[in-house]
């Protein structure tokens, strides 16, 4: 494989910045790169919701736009509660300024806190659940995934030890910024990655019905391998 360009690197989300009507391609439309072919040359994976591929292309780095989830630089929080000289948006509220009756000033105030108060409770919630469990509750799972993954044989425990990596980044993720389709593919191929073991290994069932406990618990349609 050729080193990694400093533009774009491996599973990196992109978007076509042109159409590609000769491969029902369209601006917009939004892949990961799979494979770094050449220098400014990258295979890219283009799948649906249900995570089925649908077009794999080699494009050049011109007709790329990389997807960014994170700002540049995090806002810090300049929320302040309770009473007067309340920080809003970096607003400072002085009860002092605010014309009008003073008991009626002070709850003004005490609104506004309450109000941002519960914005950023909600804010917080968003960040730590899922639609069917907290982060620390999946984060428990892939705990065990990884211990039962440690006796696994050499020459795939690598493999299957950075897929599990791969769903943990992706889990810690606020919800709404997970690529659900990428993911699901990642628990596939974690799965499949577990049917390759011959010998015997305490836990490997369990390996598979953690997999599929994420899936459920994500609202991630999975099934396991045909006779497993």
């Amino acid at each position: 494989m050729l080193a990694t360009p400093n533009k774009f690197n491996l599973l990196d989300i992109v978007a076509l910045k042109t159409p590609l009507s000769e491969h029902n391609l369209l601006a917009g439309q939004v892949g990961t790169i799979v494979e770094i072919l050449a220098p400014e040359v990258y295979e890219v994976e283009f799948s649906d919701d249900d995570g089925q591929t649908y077009a794999m292309q080699a494009l050049p780095a011109h007709q790329l736009l990389k997807l960014h989830y994170k700002p540049l630089k995090t806002m810090s929080n300049t929320i302040n509660q309770f009473g007067k000289g309340d920080n809003v948006a970096g607003d400072k509220i002085q009860g002092d300024k605010i014309q009008g009756d003073k008991n009626q000033n002070d709850f003004k105030d005490a609104t506004i806190g309450f109000v941002a108060q519960n914005q950023a409770q909600a804010t917080v919630s968003n960040l730590n659940q899922t639609s069917g469990a907290s982060v620390a509750e999946l984060m428990q799972i892939i705990s065990t995934m990884r211990q039962t993954a440690a006796q696994f044989p050499p020459e795939i425990r690598d493999d299957i030890t950075i897929k599990i990596d791969d769903v943990e980044a992706e889990i810690q993720k606020p919800e709404k910024e997970r690529n659900l389709p990428e993911l699901k593919k990642r628990l596939l191929a974690a799965i499949a990655a577990g049917t390759l073991v011959a010998a015997p290994i305490a836990g490997m069932t369990d390996f598979a019905n953690n997999i599929m406990e994420i899936g459920n618990k994500l609202n991630i349609e999975l099934k396991l391998p045909s006779g497993k």
